[in-house]
């Protein structure tokens, strides 16, 4: 539902300011655990808990483009997609994030050092960089393709999502949960069902749908949906925690660990990359016509 606003240069989505307070609270908390875990571990020497910073820091990345983009979105038309696009990119870097924590530490005992897990990390770096170029596209198909546009961009995070989880589903569906694992599946399970929550509530558009115009400020699917995701960031790292502090002789002893130069790359690939996806896209609205990019929120 579109508002009008007289202090606004275009229409805003009631509720678009209020779904950026969400973002900005999780955001202290991330960077309160990132800061907390970083001053009680001697980085410099300790290798084994590199990828644990990487994927805290991307925690921290996330909320604060979604609610750059939640607050900014307003500023014109072309700076809303703007905003928009750096907020895709930037859910997936902690894509790729996840999947340096998963490969360092919640990858499956019969993975360990396989085939998959070699191009693990390779192939969720070429994901991001998919990922971000096809939901910056689905915000040109919002007028005239408003389903293809919701298709595209959920499947733009699911594969990603589902690709980075392979290794997690491995361990939920076709092992065992015994020993000192326990706990730390415990917490994927929970964070694998908040996910599907969050995906339910993005794609259903509940409850507003049901009573329009009595959620747009508190209670609408986004704002569901950003507490559902921020839960979901939550279990995902306590189940991290618990898998890098649970498997760390056993993985020192049988795995090989991520190099510097291997996490610094990936991470400068998908910057590149993903950069460069957002950079074309954005200069790609100043060649459309005006009436052409008035489009509805979704």
């Amino acid at each position: 539902m579109l508002s009008s606003c007289p202090s606004c240069p275009l229409p805003t989505k009631k509720g678009s300011h209020s779904s950026s307070v969400t973002p900005s609270i999780s955001l202290r908390f991330f960077m309160w655990r990132f800061v907390t875990t970083l001053y009680v571990t001697d980085i410099q020497n300790d290798s084994y808990s590199w990828p644990l910073f990487v994927y805290m820091g991307s925690s921290c990345v996330y909320p604060l483009a979604s609610s750059c983009a939640h607050t900014f979105s307003s500023m014109s038309k072309n700076a809303r997609h703007i905003c928009y696009f750096l907020d895709y990119g930037a859910v997936n870097l902690f894509s790729l994030g996840s999947a340096i924590a998963y490969s360092a530490y919640s990858v499956p005992d019969a993975m360990v050092s396989t085939t998959f897990h070699d191009y693990y990390v390779p192939l969720a770096v070429l994901n991001t960089v998919i990922s971000t170029g096809l939901s910056c596209y689905s915000r040109f198909l919002e007028i005239q393709k408003p389903r293809l546009c919701k298709m595209v961009r959920v499947l733009a995070f699911a594969y990603p999502y589902t690709w980075d989880s392979l290794p997690i589903f491995y361990r939920l569906f076709l092992l065992s949960a015994d020993g000192v694992q326990n706990e730390a599946v415990l917490y994927h399970q929970k964070h694998t069902a908040m996910t599907l929550l969050a995906s339910f509530f993005y794609s259903a558009h509940l409850p507003e749908r049901l009573a329009p115009g009595r959620f747009d400020y508190i209670g609408h699917s986004h704002q569901l949906f950003h507490v559902c995701v921020i839960l979901a960031t939550h279990l995902q790292m306590e189940a991290i925690l618990l898998d890098k502090t649970l498997r760390r002789e056993w993985l020192l002893a049988n795995s090989r660990p991520l190099s510097f130069p291997q996490i610094a790359g990936a991470i400068f690939l998908c910057l590149i990359f993903s950069l460069s996806n957002i950079i074309y896209f954005s200069a790609t609205l100043y060649r459309i016509p005006e009436p052409e990019l008035h489009k509805k929120e979704t």
